[in-house]
């Protein structure tokens, strides 16, 4: 099966639009950098707090699996931190609507000076464009 996924921000998220990306392929999700640049069709973002190799999205049977690839500030699936600072997570099955967080906000003299990314996905069967 092919799908695309639709990847929309939460209000409480470092600004971005909306990506939709073919998931073709395992996706990195990761901070912008030279080789890397952040478009409408990755998820890549220009977002201090991410690492570069921040979590890996992928398909499988029909089913989402997401994992954190040992990033700094973590991946959080409904606010439940996937591994440790640091550690690679096992793979965890995700479904549309779940919330999504990539990093965490760092706050310097009680105010938020870079926030996380957080955002809720939607897969989109090419098969079955209905479901």
């Amino acid at each position: 099966m092919a799908f695309r996924i639709l990847f929309t921000p939460l209000p409480n998220s470092h600004p971005f639009y909306e990506r939709e990306c073919p998931l073709d392929q395992p996706l990195k999700i990761g901070r912008a950098v030279a080789k890397f640049k952040s478009s409408q069709d990755n998820l890549i973002f220009d977002c201090k707090v991410l690492s570069r190799n921040h979590a890996l999205l992928w398909e499988d049977g029909g089913k989402f699996y997401l994992k954190d690839m040992k990033s700094s500030n973590g991946t959080f699936v409904n606010r439940q931190r996937l591994s440790r600072s640091g550690e690679e997570s096992g793979p965890v099955e995700i479904k549309a609507g779940d919330e999504l967080q990539f990093g965490v906000d760092v706050i310097e003299v009680k105010k938020v000076t870079h926030s996380c990314i957080i955002g809720t996905f939607t897969f989109i069967s090419l098969d079955h464009p209905s479901a």
